[in-house]
């Protein structure tokens, strides 16, 4: 029996607002309620990857990893993608659907997705399936290198990350389990884009909640009964800082 999805009630929605006005924020009604409808997708997500069983997980992920590989093949077949699409267990779907709510606004914005991604793809444009299923069947990549044995390593290839999980990374997200604290790092890099996407601004850095997105991580910890986030945004906080600095050095090495 499936839990009702997670929604924001009045309260709740208030004290987003009290987050926002801790860093002097202030938004229009539509940005408030786009914010308000983000949050409760990437919280949705989390719920719904935190319920997933340990081998219905693995299903699910190598289902939305053939997707990915498919859509970033130099010639991508359409047909196939398309079929693959439409044959995506339940809570595949569900993932896309929930991931495609958000990105659509940005990536596609003329596009209708009232009745669904599978519906949408069955008739879609080629290039705007293709981009779309890049985007919606994971979170980014990693780069992964794996042992040959003798200190030999393979060169390294990008890995999708879904669902908080790299295949064949070594970040302690593949030893037999789902990782620790991966999907609350997750959940929390989801609300940071949220929040950006809303006022125009990233966060500001902290872990406590005297800030303002200190503040509203640690109120969706609470409304999940979720431990304390310190530790996932001092790890989050670290990410960001390290994204800086390659970058600054990147800068400098093409200026060179």
């Amino acid at each position: 029996m499936h839990s009702p999805p997670f929604q924001i009630d009045g309260e709740q929605e208030a004290m987003v607002f009290d987050c926002l006005r801790k860093d002097g924020i202030s938004l229009t009604a539509d940005e408030a309620t786009t914010l308000i409808r983000n949050i409760v997708y990437s919280i949705q997500t989390f719920l719904a990857a935190r319920n997933i069983p340990e081998a219905t997980f693995r299903d699910l992920h190598e289902a939305l990893r053939a997707i990915w590989q498919l859509a970033h093949e130099e010639d991508c077949p359409v047909g196939q993608l398309r079929a693959r699409i439409s044959q995506l267990p339940v809570q595949a779907m569900d993932y896309i659907d929930r991931r495609a709510r958000r990105v659509f606004p940005n990536l596609l914005p003329d596009q209708d997705l009232e009745g669904g991604f599978r519906s949408w793809a069955e008739h879609a444009d080629a290039e705007d399936l293709i981009k779309a299923a890049q985007v919606l069947s994971a979170e980014g990549g990693q780069a992964v290198s794996r042992s040959r044995g003798g200190g030999k390593r393979s060169a390294a290839t990008l890995e999708p990350r879904i669902l908080g999980r790299v295949r064949g990374a070594s970040d302690g997200s593949n030893k037999g389990g789902r990782p620790e604290h991966t999907s609350r790092q997750d959940l929390v890099r989801w609300l940071a884009t949220d929040w950006t996407m809303a006022t125009g601004q990233p966060p500001s850095p902290g872990r406590s909640d005297r800030g303002g997105f200190g503040d509203l991580v640690h109120s969706v910890f609470q409304w999940l009964e979720e431990p304390s986030p310190d530790q996932v945004l001092r790890r989050y906080w670290d990410k960001v800082e390290e994204g800086r600095t390659r970058t600054a050095i990147g800068n400098e090495q093409a200026g060179a």
